[in-house]
């Protein structure tokens, strides 16, 4: 089956990332998705797209405390930080309440118009939200909002008038051998006294192992964006649930295994294309399905077993 305009090809970390989790997931994520917003799609494609738009209650909690963050203002505070924490727990709750009242009660919209409304994987698969998840999501908001106020970066962001916050576009990306990389900023800011440049990823899960890819896309992206040395790049993760932060500085000899992880991953990802020059993929059966744990949380599961 060929793709009618299929989607320009470009690379990213979570594309690598599927690719090598599952290359049937990546197939559904990047290709056999497209166009399924459109009535006059296939309904592999409408079902694809729909259960794409598919989020995980994790990621809503992740997105909202990010949400949150971003409408934080460091330069016209006159509440004190208690008032900040509850308007910011205010606001995480309002999101997630949003979100789940369009995923109880818009079911029929969602189906029809996945762009629009909400729907929740945990809620998809079982139709109600379990108490542990309930619980395990007040847990996160908490922890979450307490670390913003006591981190590192809120800290040093005090004192803003020596700090100047770089604006972000919703998706950053670099060129590399003629291929867009996009690349995922939560903060960036500039200290002109020592000519710094931070790089902020808050991390609102568990933390876990630090990739070295991650963190060199994100120096790289600074590197060529404002033609800087690595030694005055610093990416900071800072972990929210769990409290605390690691800040890192690349070294050339990283960016170098950088350059050669793509270009290993861009050769994998081109094995699955039919037609280069239009990003047209091989047939659904050429992109092999990896069984694993992961498949009870995978959104695609009900398409994989469709075709099993």
């Amino acid at each position: 089956m060929l793709l009618a305009n299929p989607p320009r090809f470009s690379w990213s970390l979570a594309r690598h990332n599927q690719m090598i989790e599952c290359p049937r997931k990546y197939a559904y994520q990047y290709y056999f998705s497209h166009h399924g917003w459109l009535s006059s799609s296939t309904e592999l494609a409408k079902q694809a797209y729909r259960l794409k738009k598919i989020v995980t209650l994790p990621l809503l909690v992740g997105q909202a405390v990010k949400q949150a963050i971003r409408n934080y203002s460091f330069t016209t505070n006159t509440e004190s930080i208690e008032e900040h924490m509850t308007a910011m727990r205010n606001f995480i709750d309002q999101e997630l309440r949003r979100a789940y009242l369009q995923t109880r009660d818009h079911g029929d919209d969602w189906y029809h118009e996945p762009n629009v409304y909400t729907m929740m994987l945990e809620y998809y698969q079982k139709g109600y939200l379990a108490d542990y998840e309930i619980q395990q999501t007040k847990t996160s908001i908490e922890r979450c909002v307490t670390s913003f106020f006591r981190s590192k970066t809120f800290r040093e962001l005090q004192s803003i008038d020596l700090i100047q916050i770089l604006p972000q576009e919703a998706f950053c990306s670099v060129e590399l051998n003629s291929v867009k990389i996009f690349v995922s900023l939560d903060l960036l800011y500039h200290k002109p006294t020592t000519n710094e440049y931070i790089i902020v990823n808050w991390q609102t899960g568990k933390q876990a192992h630090d990739h070295l890819t991650q963190l060199a896309l994100c120096a790289f992206y600074i590197q060529q964006t404002y033609n800087v040395p690595l030694n005055v790049i610093q990416i900071r993760n800072e972990y929210l649930y769990s409290g605390g932060s690691h800040t890192y500085y690349v070294t050339a000899k990283e960016i170098d295994a950088f350059h050669h992880t793509i270009k290993e991953s861009l050769m994998n990802m081109h094995l699955y294309i039919e037609h280069s020059e239009y990003n047209q993929p091989k047939p659904l059966s050429a992109f092999p399905m990896k069984q694993s744990t992961r498949c009870k949380q995978c959104v695609y599961q009900e398409l994989c077993e469709k075709t099993d």
